[in-house]
């Protein structure tokens, strides 16, 4: 294995490590700690896989293998992107809904202290 090879495997494990310590943390629920685990296992296999991302790199006509990993590290970012910004768009509704429950509630507490202070004066 070249130093690049051995820089990279050390990082994506170093990565790894990373993702098992925030879910043990409880600092990731577990959907999200299996998209990152599961995206840190796909980066180290692809580390100890150098050899096979540049034959598949030239396969697509891609002379400069980097270029492919960047292309795909893009797109990989580009949905982890949209998949948070669907459930930010989720809590965001179920925000609001609670928000409104609550309102309604409060409403609810002081018509019924109003009518008890009706009685109480009556």
């Amino acid at each position: 294995m070249s130093s690049v090879q051995w820089i990279t495997v050390a990082l994506a494990f170093l990565f790894l490590i990373q993702v098992i310590s925030y879910s043990v943390r409880n600092q990731l629920r577990d959907r999200q700690a299996f998209l990152w685990f599961s995206l840190s296992i796909i980066g180290l296999l692809a580390a100890f896989g150098l050899e096979p991302l540049n034959r598949f790199a030239a396969v697509l006509g891609i002379s400069y293998m980097p270029a492919l990993v960047f292309a795909i590290a893009f797109l990989v970012v580009l949905n982890v992107l949209m998949y948070q910004s669907i459930v930010l768009s989720q809590h965001e509704e179920k925000i609001k809904t609670l928000i409104q429950e609550i309102a309604l509630i409060k409403h609810e507490q002081k018509m019924s202290e109003r009518e008890e202070e009706k009685d109480e004066r009556q």
